[in-house]
């Protein structure tokens, strides 16, 4: 069976499998994006779960994008439990970890998290601002075919601290977000890079344009060893060149 995936905008996804229910992954404030035409501030999501990152930060945990009344899974408190909810019928798994110390008003905590859809396990990456090591990662090794990955670089983890991450799970494919795509590229410390200087680095890897803000796993694996990046369009709002 496939599993949809929709990339909305930043760190924002909506993923589901045929009639499943539809998951969100970490819902943005419209503000936050420095978005300001009224079709834009007005966007808003269908999804029966919502992940976030942690509740603590606009850019990650906007539940209230989603219509309806969704369950909200704060995977940051997961890290910190005994106890994983369900998603599909297979547990949320999560660690924690913390913002860059370049954060303007400090480094909250969030977290990363994997959940498993379709016999696929994606993985988010959050909002975390720094590499982390292989034995702080180790509960998602096997459990990475889909990375989302935060390609932004500014407030978040520098590529070349994510290079070893990605080496390590050792992902089937990799779906960029959270980067400079105008309008949506932030200012001042905030100013993120665009995805050309993640896909330059990893030259090696195999690149698809999807052309769409929606695509269905799994899709056509490399021939090689190396993971398959694939580039989407958001769906939250409209590109523009800058």
């Amino acid at each position: 069976m496939s599993v949809n995936l929709e990339w909305v905008a930043l760190a924002c996804f909506r993923i589901w499998e045929n009639d499943g229910p539809v998951i969100v992954t970490d819902p943005y404030e419209p503000w936050s994006l420095e978005l300001t035409k009224e079709e834009d501030i007005n966007i808003r999501l269908e999804g029966d779960i919502v992940t976030c990152s942690s509740l603590t930060d606009v850019a990650h945990s906007n539940y209230k994008l989603v219509d309806g009344n969704p369950e909200v899974i704060n995977a940051l408190d997961v890290s910190r439990s005994d106890e994983s909810p369900l998603i599909y019928n297979e547990p949320l798994i999560a660690v924690e970890a913390r913002e860059s110390d370049r954060h303007p008003d400090g480094p909250d905590a969030n977290a990363l998290y994997s959940f498993k859809v379709g016999g696929l396990w994606f993985l988010h990456m959050g909002d975390v601002g720094f590499g982390l090591s292989n034995d702080r990662i180790s509960l998602f090794k096997n459990r990475c075919d889909i990375l989302l990955a935060l390609t932004g670089e500014a407030l978040t983890l520098p590529l070349h601290e994510l290079d070893p991450m990605i080496e390590y799970l050792d992902p089937t494919w990799i779906v960029p977000m959270h980067y400079n795509l105008a309008p949506v590229s932030g200012s001042g410390p905030g100013e993120m890079t665009k995805v050309e200087k993640f896909i330059e680095r990893r030259s090696n890897d195999p690149v698809i344009y999807a052309g769409t803000n929606t695509v269905s796993f799994p899709m056509t694996e490399s021939q090689t060893s190396r993971p398959t990046i694939v580039i989407l369009e958001p769906s939250g709002y409209v590109p523009t060149t800058k």
